[in-house]
């Protein structure tokens, strides 16, 4: 009988993005997928020409009822499809989804992608979460991390048995598709480039500040910022309307907005910049990097794995907007031989630390014990 298996996202952007070959494989691999998502129509269109099947089960907040609400949708959705094996991503599948598959005695899989603020924070949601880890992870078949501090944080707080925990190289990367292109004409400015959802923890109010600091001394420099605003994360960590339309009426960044194919973006910028408080594995990094493009990123995990620092970019402190200027006058400082040569040791890094096939074959060798 044909395995069914449900993919259970915060968003249906992370399918069509960095998880569309994982999800391809699997459906190549005779495998009946579903995606229980949820995202814009247009997203919707954008999956279904991919050949994906996805099922609208919205998301929640913190209010208890909308959290009953996108629980009750789940495990509606994993009725209907008759679900034999979920993969879970991000952190609300990964505790609300495990709940239910435990109920449902659903084999699962799930990545922890990052764990941001969840171990330091006070805040009462994350609080509660790291109560609801430790509950929720115990029955899972399978827990993929994405770098070595976040698996030993688990391990630590005893949310997880090392008998089903494994490392994998993040989310992987397409060398094929994220691949050097020639660089366009831009008027000889200088591009720096953010990649990202407009949150605070990613970094984003340090860039436009290290922006303000460049534009003082540089004229020929561009800041581009390429990200949605996000509401789906705690508000005190999410930009409004109101402070990008400042930024963008100041002149301080050129706003692009939300872009489905950053490659055009990346091949014409001269550096790629995350100034990220913590990730899981940076996706944003290791595109830029596989395009041969320098990064400059925070000496934190999930970036400082990626950077190899004056090797294939530049590290700065985190939270530090001074420090993420002063690298980013190096970058302009360096003469462009030795900004091709960074890029050139980023690809070879991730080519040979990233390569996206070992994740997809950690997901198929652990398919395959569910499966005995």
């Amino acid at each position: 009988m044909k395995q069914k298996i449900a993919i259970l996202e915060n968003n249906i952007l992370a399918t069509l993005s960095i998880r569309k070959n994982l999800t391809k494989e699997l459906i190549k691999q005779g495998y009946e997928v579903r995606i229980l998502t949820t995202g814009s129509p247009q997203q919707f269109d954008a999956a279904a020409k991919e050949g994906f099947t996805v099922i609208d089960v919205k998301s929640c907040t913190q209010n208890p009822l909308s959290v009953f609400r996108y629980m009750k949708n789940i495990k509606k959705a994993l009725k209907q499809t008759k679900t034999t094996i979920c993969l879970t991503f991000t952190i609300r599948p990964a505790i609300l989804g495990n709940f239910i598959t435990r109920q449902m005695n659903i084999p699962t899989i799930s990545n922890i992608t990052g764990v941001g603020p969840l171990f330091e924070s006070k805040n009462l949601a994350y609080r509660f979460a790291r109560i609801l880890y430790k509950i929720a992870l115990q029955k899972t078949a399978k827990i993929f991390f994405q770098n070595k501090d976040d698996k030993a944080l688990f391990l630590k707080h005893q949310f997880v048995k090392d008998t089903i925990a494994a490392l994998i190289p993040g989310s992987g990367i397409d060398h094929d598709y994220f691949k050097p292109i020639e660089k366009k004409s831009n008027n000889d400015k200088f591009i720096f480039l953010y990649i990202g959802r407009l949150l605070k923890d990613k970094g984003i109010i340090e860039y436009i500040e290290a922006a303000r600091i460049i534009k003082k001394e540089f004229l020929m420099v561009e800041f581009q910022v390429i990200g949605p605003i996000w509401q789906q994360n705690l508000k005190e960590n999410t930009i409004t309307a109101v402070e990008l339309q400042e930024w963008i009426n100041e002149g301080v960044i050129n706003y692009i907005g939300e872009v489905h194919d950053v490659r055009s973006y990346i091949s014409n910028s001269n550096c790629v910049v995350l100034p990220s408080y913590r990730e899981g594995m940076s996706n944003v990094l290791l595109e830029g990097s596989s395009m041969e493009r320098p990064c400059i990123s925070t000496k934190v995990t999930g970036c400082k794995e990626i950077i190899d620092d004056e090797v294939t970019g530049y590290l700065c402190n985190v939270a530090d907007s001074i420090d993420l200027a002063d690298k980013m006058k190096l970058m302009l400082a360096i003469p462009e031989e030795k900004r091709i040569e960074l890029g050139k040791n980023a690809r070879k890094k991730v080519m040979k630390e990233f390569d996206k096939k070992r994740v997809i074959d950690a997901y198929l060798d652990a398919l395959k014990q569910i499966n005995k």
